[in-house]
């Protein structure tokens, strides 16, 4: 099934809340499946005020019902009860819509005819209060807050939310990479215990990650590469590279005031506080991927501890980038990966990292520019 085809097909089709759904070619399915999630337990921590943002704070990150409890939807080959394997795709920082994932998902379930788990991370997607993406009520608060800095440039109602909750708190990203990894291997321990009902047990479970669901991925492999997910694949698809060497700002992502902010805390702060050795300190350093993001943060960081679980890991992982990628540059990939695990595409049409497969774009050449990504993922997680 070609993108353009399928991404105003499956949208019309896709409703969160659809119980069991047959795609109308009847060879496909896609059901949602609930689960919850247990709140990171860490330290308090200082808020930088960026302007009124009532409507985004007014209730505790450990109080937020959606981020606790939630569906996520599996697409799965039709006319099987149980699989012995399965894909969890994990998606992009910002993002509030399963969409433009769909097709991915499609193809890959229908391929290797596995079922592919779309899981939401940590306060994204459906785990989210609905007014963190409703236009009219976050164009209401945009003049109130980020256009005050004239600075910001790329601020919208699209990434209001993410960039008022990371000024004032970078450390959520952090934080909710610790949920998110804790329940990836919390699912994982689930998939593989034979008590899912679309899987058996000890199944086998790969991962299609794209941009900061590739840098979550490195992390969680870093972490437990050699051990819950010894026998996992991972393809990584525009992402990859550091920390320090991602640009997120974007309409889509991020404005400037929050990446900034984001920065100078990572890069200089974060640090610090580690050696500080207070109580977000040990809190980090208690972690189980603690150790592995603050080495994706920047390559010098535990450089020979990650060159060496990466080497470990080998061919299981690989990584394909896209040449005019500007929120996750390619090149910046060799940093953390060796060059056997890396490639650099370019596609003859206009494309950002936000949107590699625009539809407004000349179809042919999109839909063979899908084409070529998912061959090379199905070809490396079969």
């Amino acid at each position: 099934m070609k993108p353009n085809i399928s991404y105003t097909k499956m949208a019309n089709l896709f409703k969160h809340g659809t119980e069991n759904m047959c795609f109308p070619d009847n060879d496909m399915r896609i059901s949602q499946y609930d689960f919850s999630s247990v709140f990171p337990d860490y330290p308090d921590f200082a808020e930088t005020q960026t302007g009124s943002a009532e409507l985004l704070e007014n209730i505790p990150d450990d109080q937020i019902a959606e981020n606790l409890n939630f569906s996520y939807p599996v697409i799965y080959p039709a006319g099987r009860q149980k699989f012995d394997s399965a894909i969890i795709l994990l998606h992009g920082l910002n993002e509030r819509s399963w969409t433009k994932y769909l097709p991915w998902a499609y193809r890959l379930a229908g391929q290797l005819q596995r079922p592919v788990i779309m899981f939401p991370l940590s306060f994204h997607m459906n785990r989210s209060p609905l007014e963190w993406s409703n236009p009219r009520l976050m164009s209401v608060l945009l003049p109130k807050t980020r256009l005050l800095n004239h600075k910001n440039h790329s601020s919208t109602f699209a990434n209001l939310a993410l960039s008022l909750r990371l000024s004032r708190k970078p450390e959520r990203f952090f934080t909710s990479g610790c949920q998110s990894l804790q329940d990836l291997i919390a699912l994982v321990d689930f998939l593989k215990s034979g008590n899912h009902s679309l899987m058996e047990q000890n199944s086998k479970i790969d991962f299609f990650a794209y941009s900061i669901g590739a840098f979550l991925s490195q992390v969680m492999m870093l972490t437990y590469g050699n051990s819950t997910l010894r026998d996992s694949r991972v393809f990584l698809f525009c992402g990859g590279a550091p920390f320090n060497r991602m640009n997120g700002i974007s309409k889509l992502i991020m404005d400037e005031e929050a990446f900034i902010r984001m920065k100078l805390y990572y890069l200089k702060t974060f640090e610090r506080e580690i050696a500080s050795h207070g109580a977000m300190a040990e809190y980090i350093c208690n972690q189980p991927g603690g150790q592995a993001f603050r080495a994706m943060i920047s390559s010098s960081y535990f450089s020979l501890w990650r060159e060496d679980a990466f080497k470990q890991i080998g061919s299981r992982i690989h990584a394909v980038g896209l040449a005019k990628d500007k929120v996750i540059p390619a090149n910046n990939m060799i940093e953390i990966l060796a060059p056997e695990q890396i490639e650099i595409l370019d596609f003859p049409y206009e494309y950002t990292h936000e949107n590699p497969f625009p539809l407004k774009e000349d179809s042919e050449m999109v839909n063979i520019g899908f084409d070529v990504i998912f061959e090379k993922a199905i070809a490396h997680l079969a």
